[in-house]
């Protein structure tokens, strides 16, 4: 019986992306300069760095959506290697992955300013869903840890603007943003990731509540099943 994502239109997971993305640049739109400037809660992976700031997470927004466009326009005949659940497998190992990731972001993010940035992702986030609804899903193209459908792909794009939608509202010590179908799809594609394990299934607890887990499932915060977080 298939289930989850995987049970779902690609309509469906592209609508969810279409409100979560909104909802980011919509929050972006309000910030002060001060705003600007916060740390994020994110763990930096090497001792003596600093944590993002706000400016850099929204380079990261950037960043995400922005490995759409060289996915869709540079389609494969190649068998797909990667789906929604490895994706993040992949980068559940902090320790080879997240450390490059922090100082690409760091560099991304090297001279813009907040009006730059906002504008940088308003454009990107426009193009990668405009792209996104007029490829077919089936389209395999890089995926970044190796060949990926796009409708597979989609998939990881609704967690990552969920759980950074997190990381930016606790920044700024707001309440999580509202995207009811944006959670719901994201949650599903963890716990796609979770059945992977040795021992699958949310803890009892988190069964009813898709944002909590999403938090533990990411490591926002902590939670005491040896399992989580799924990814980093």
């Amino acid at each position: 019986m298939v289930t989850g994502t995987r049970a779902r239109s690609y309509e469906e997971m592209v609508d969810a992306l279409a409100e979560g993305l909104p909802m980011l640049q919509d929050t972006l739109s309000g910030l002060t300069s001060e705003d600007w400037q916060r740390p994020t809660f994110l763990r930096p992976p090497e001792s003596g760095k600093p944590p993002w700031t706000v400016l850099q997470l929204a380079a990261h927004f950037d960043v995400f959506m922005g490995l759409t466009m060289p996915l869709v326009a540079e389609p494969m005949s190649a068998q797909p290697v990667v789906d929604r659940a490895s994706f993040y497998i992949s980068v559940s190992d902090r320790s080879k992955v997240s450390p490059v990731i922090y100082q690409y972001i760091v560099d991304h993010a090297q001279g813009h300013t907040p009006a730059t940035i906002r504008e940088q992702v308003g454009k990107t986030f426009t193009q990668a869903l405009e792209a996104i609804k007029t490829t077919p899903p089936d389209t395999i193209g890089p995926g970044f840890f190796g060949p990926m459908r796009l409708d597979e792909f989609v998939a990881t794009r609704l967690v990552e603007t969920q759980v950074h939608g997190i990381d930016l509202t606790d920044a700024l010590g707001a309440p999580p943003l509202h995207m009811p179908r944006t959670t719901v799809m994201a949650a599903e594609v963890l716990d796609e990731v979770l059945a992977r394990r040795a021992v699958p299934g949310r803890p009892a607890d988190l069964e009813g509540d898709d944002l909590a887990f999403i938090r533990a499932a990411a490591g926002r915060g902590e939670y005491p099943d040896p399992r989580l977080p799924v990814v980093g």
